[in-house]
This record gives structure tokens, sequence and C-alpha cells, in this order.
């Protein structure tokens, strides 16, 4: 359990930084402006802070929250195909917002379970200890990769398909860690 609660904050921490890192020149790749790219990196923020709120709200009243795992997982699917289709900017920016909801509603989601996952606080603390170096471990490698892969394929589709394993990994972790059960003490 406790590793399904960090490699989920890993896999959700990796999304955000690269989205932070890499977002504008992707778009910017796509011909918008590097002002306009800004602006939906902002918009990424903005929903962001709409995500953080909403989700553990919704997510602390259920016994298990596997059911908001496959909900914003569905979401940043449906994100990330309009990023990888984007054809305008309208389709860039409702994808953008629309990522930047699930990298908020994610990562308090994270936050979330190292309560709910905890008998006690002495356990959190614990689970808060490793899921955060875990988790951070595994979302430093994200922007240094991805960047790579870029740089090797000289495209953004083989960068995008990379977050879609990362999204995988991350309903997978994210299942275990909302199964409604809490750490023993050993």
């Amino acid at each position: 359990l406790a590793w399904q609660v960090a490699l989920f904050m890993g896999f959700q921490s990796l999304t955000f930084y690269v989205v932070l890192a890499w977002l504008p020149d992707l778009l910017q790749s796509r011909g918008v402006s590097a002002a306009t790219a800004g602006l939906l990196l902002a918009l990424s923020q903005a929903t962001g802070i709409a995500g953080s709120a909403i989700v553990p709200f919704r997510a602390q009243r259920s016994a298990g929250q596997g059911r908001i795992v496959l909900i914003l997982a569905a979401v940043e699917l449906i994100s990330l195909v309009g990023l990888l289709a984007a054809s305008t900017t309208w389709v860039a920016a409702i994808s953008v917002a629309m990522l930047g909801f699930v990298m908020g509603g994610t990562f308090s989601l994270a936050l979330l379970f190292l309560v709910l996952r905890a008998p006690d606080t002495h356990m959190a603390t614990s689970l808060s200890g490793m899921a955060q170096s875990i988790g951070y471990g595994v979302a430093a490698v994200g922007p240094a990769l991805i960047g790579l892969v870029r740089d090797l394929t000289g495209s953004w589709t083989a960068p995008l398909l990379c977050l879609f394993g990362a999204l995988a990994a991350k309903v997978v972790s994210g299942m275990g860690a909302g199964r409604d059960r809490v750490l023993s003490a050993r």
C-alpha cells in the first residue's frame, strides 16, 4: 500500500513537472505564439487550483477513491489525446485546461492518500516521508527523459506517448492506493 501511494505520487508529479517544463515548447512547435503558450501554461495552473479544491473534497467522502482515480484518468487521457491531435489553439486550450484540473486533482489526491491510508499521525508521517522521497525521485527524471525523447525523435508524438505510459502507471498505482484500507503497523 505504501508503495502504491508513493508511485501514485511519483507519476502524478512526473506529469506535472513535464507539463510545467515542456508545454510551452510543445505548443510553440504547433504554431502557437510564445505569449499564447505562456498564457496556456498559466491556464493549466489556474485550473489546477480548481482541481486541488474539488477533488479532495469529493474524495474524502468516499470509503475508496478508485472511481475518482478512474475519472481523473479518463479526463487526463482525453486531454493528452487533445494535445496530441491539437489542430487549433482552442483545442489546445481545452486540453490544457482539463490537464491542469487533473494535475491539481491528482496532487491533492496523493496528499489525501497520505492521511487516509495511515492509522495514526506517526504512520502518516512515515508514509509521507516515503511517498515524497520515492515520488519526487520518480518525478525528477520526467522532464529530462521527455526532453531526451523529444531530441532523439525530433517530434512531440513520442514524448506525449510516454505520458500515456505514466498515466497507465498512475492508474495502476492509484487503484491500489485508492482501495479502502489502511497501513498496518509492523
